[in-house]
């Protein structure tokens, strides 16, 4: 066997396990934080969030003036974008987290939040499964595998 090629394929090998999972967790985490910023989740296109009340139907008496322009989701701190990260596990499986306890109300929706079980929470998707996201990935993807093996 060509030891050009054997080297090649080592390469590709390593890149799969060690670098292209980093890569995917970066590009993911990045992809799903653009949520918090475009007030919505984009699969094959951006569908928005479906608006909050403090905006619609602001009472200047609860919400001040920086409450009811501030992005949905976002609160004061930003604290549900920015807990979004990724682990790898030892099958190189990516999988995207989030240290906020309210993170999978929100992003999935429930009619089961608050003290009583009782207040709705409705779904504003922020990660999920995205075409425009893996669009990005085989691209990366392609032309990372294409450096491995068109270098000389």
């Amino acid at each position: 066997m060509d030891k050009g090629f054997l080297n090649k394929v080592l390469k590709t090998a390593a890149y799969l396990r060690n670098d292209f999972p980093r890569i995917v967790g970066i590009e993911a985490v990045n992809h799903f934080k653009e949520s918090f910023q475009n007030e919505g989740f984009t699969d094959k296109t951006l569908v928005k969030w479906k608006d909050v009340k403090r905006r619609t139907n602001p009472r200047p008496s609860q919400v001040g003036k920086a409450g009811s322009t501030r992005k949905i989701l976002t609160g004061e701190t930003g604290d549900l974008g920015d807990s979004l990260d990724y682990n790898t596990d030892y099958n190189q499986m990516v999988a995207i987290t989030s240290d906020v306890a309210y993170a999978q109300a929100q992003n999935e929706g429930t009619t089961t939040a608050g003290r009583g079980n009782s207040t709705t929470i409705p779904k504003r998707q922020f990660v999920g499964d995205s075409k425009q996201l893996m669009d990005t990935l085989n691209q990366k993807l392609t032309a990372d595998l294409d450096e491995i093996f068109n270098k000389k």
